[in-house]
């Protein structure tokens, strides 16, 4: 890929971001977006961006930090499934833990932002996007006020839960109070992240809960019956076990294995605690008896992996939503989770059980229970609990209606 100037850069977007059509502008600014090494993070930002081509001209300008990018910038520009996507890469130092190399990186990528957004003239956004604090904040602050538009901000992130416990400062929290409340609009992706926010004081009076977008033509169910001896529990994640606490799914795995055999535990996904985990299992004797690891599974895979499982277990400490437990239940498998995230607002009597977070014998018991009644539960009505509550024009539709009050 060949370097650019700043120069180049402002031509690069007025020469692919021009507006083709009468529809809403919408600029996104995501702190998380798929890119060239790796097309997960930001996923659900990715499908939000596309949910809402039907009803708006989005353009996605994305800069991300890149040890390896062999020029101070490097662009990409795409078009996805509607969605044009400015990409910049900006050289950061490899080893970036001196003061120098941390003021370095914030200024190559504030400086990136600010050429990208300005090469986007004109597109000239009627609204501008921001998604996750507080940096994006501040962006699309700064672009709100250069070109009198009103920015929204979408929050995903995890850190203003109490057992996460990463927003913490005094600068950090007056920046972020700062911008949320001059946003015409906050939406967060679940109920309980919003309270969560709202307990560290980020007000505004104008408060949405808009969840995340799942494919329910991708997620849907299969026509086989299960009829192994043998049940199948399924848990999917990131392998991050500060959050997702999969070390306290396998004591629950292990101490279900005293009691009963007639089970067995897919463990799909993969990251950065991918190998002590599987120590973990290994010292407590379920891998390869009980437990099984995938790896990474995506798309049709992961449709066809779940679709063999009989329930799916989410074992979390915290979410801001949980897209694994929309993706089970639209496939009409029962879940059993804590209650995290999405799951107090979709998970009943129909669809599952829900226990406490890091409560291992509540786990155990519900996994016992649910291994018995399992087959019992109807896949047409497990997934009509969640159908068409999450469906990217259902998601795309309640979007736009914030960014038209917005700019009202």
């Amino acid at each position: 890929m060949p370097s650019i100037s700043s120069k180049q850069l402002i031509l690069i977007g007025h020469f692919n971001l021009k507006p083709v059509n009468p529809k809403l502008r919408v600029l996104f600014l995501p702190h998380w977006y798929p890119n060239r090494y790796d097309p997960m993070p930001g996923l659900f930002i990715q499908r939000q961006a596309e949910a809402l081509t039907p009803f708006c001209d989005v353009a996605v300008v994305y800069v991300h930090p890149d040890p390896d990018c062999p020029n101070k910038y490097e662009a990409e520009f795409a078009e996805e499934n509607e969605v044009r996507v400015l990409r910049v890469y900006f050289k950061v130092p490899a080893k970036g833990s001196s003061v120098f190399s941390k003021l370095l990186k914030h200024y190559r990528f504030y400086r990136a932002n600010k050429r990208a957004v300005r090469s986007i003239r004109k597109f000239s956004p009627d609204l501008v996007h921001a998604h996750i604090l507080t940096r994006m904040g501040i962006l699309a602050y700064r672009v709100s006020r250069e070109m009198k538009i009103p920015f929204v901000i979408s929050e995903h992130w995890s850190r203003y839960f109490p057992q996460n416990n990463t927003y913490h400062g005094w600068i950090r929290g007056c920046i972020t109070r700062f911008v949320v409340k001059r946003a015409a609009a906050v939406i967060a992706v679940s109920g309980i992240l919003k309270q969560a926010m709202e307990n560290c004081r980020l007000n505004n009076p104008n408060y949405h809960i808009v969840h995340n977008v799942v494919d329910e033509n991708l997620f849907l169910p299969s026509s086989e019956v299960n009829s192994s001896s043998v049940k199948t529990i399924i848990h999917i994640s990131c392998f991050e076990d500060r959050s997702k606490n999969i070390s306290g799914f396998l004591r629950s795995v292990k101490a279900l294995a005293e009691v009963r055999k007639d089970f067995q535990c897919l463990l799909v996904g993969d990251g950065p605690d991918w190998n002590v985990l599987q120590d973990l299992a290994c010292s407590l004797g379920v891998k390869d008896t009980f437990v099984r690891f995938t790896g990474l599974k995506t798309d049709s895979d992961l449709v066809n992996l779940l679709n063999t499982a009989d329930f799916l277990v989410l074992s979390s400490r915290y979410e801001t939503f949980a897209s694994v437990v929309v993706e089970s239940l639209s496939c009409g498998i029962p879940v059993v989770a804590t209650r995290v995230g999405i799951v107090p607002e979709v998970i009943n009597g129909n669809n599952g059980m829900m226990v406490s977070p890091e409560d291992d014998q509540s786990l155990t018991e519900a996994m016992n229970r649910m291994l018995d009644l399992c087959r019992s539960f109807d896949k047409a009505t497990v997934r009509a609990t969640v159908s068409g509550k999450f469906s990217p024009e259902n998601i795309g539709a309640r979007i736009k209606d914030i960014y038209i009050k917005s700019i009202s």
